[in-house]
């Protein structure tokens, strides 16, 4: 089940998204040079610091932005009843009454 998405707040988040991602990546791409220049010394354990500390950095936001579907989902109802076990008060999932469930 999917939810209603408010098309204000979705039309912000696209252009202040965008922009802000467009930065991320513009710094990122600055990066790159120093990593041919006869400027700059570095060591790999330099570069793993680095790139490590950039990826989780992303990682925890990405999770911070999943963590508005999960919560959502765990506060959909579910009921219960003998044969029967409805989620979200849409899906329906009937159990196979066989002789090995009873």
């Amino acid at each position: 089940m999917q939810r209603e998405v408010n098309e204000e707040k979705r039309n912000k988040f696209m252009e202040f998204a965008g922009k802000r991602v467009n930065n991320v990546l513009h710094d990122i791409q600055i990066l790159e040079p120093m990593a041919r220049s006869n400027s700059y010394d570095f060591t790999k354990q330099d570069v793993d610091e680095m790139f490590d500390a950039m990826q989780n950095t992303l990682n925890d936001a990405r999770e911070e932005f999943y963590r508005k579907f999960e919560e959502k989902a765990k506060s959909s109802k579910k009921t219960f009843s003998f044969g029967t076990i409805v989620k979200e008060s849409e899906e329906v999932f009937e159990e196979n009454n066989t002789e090995e469930n009873v």
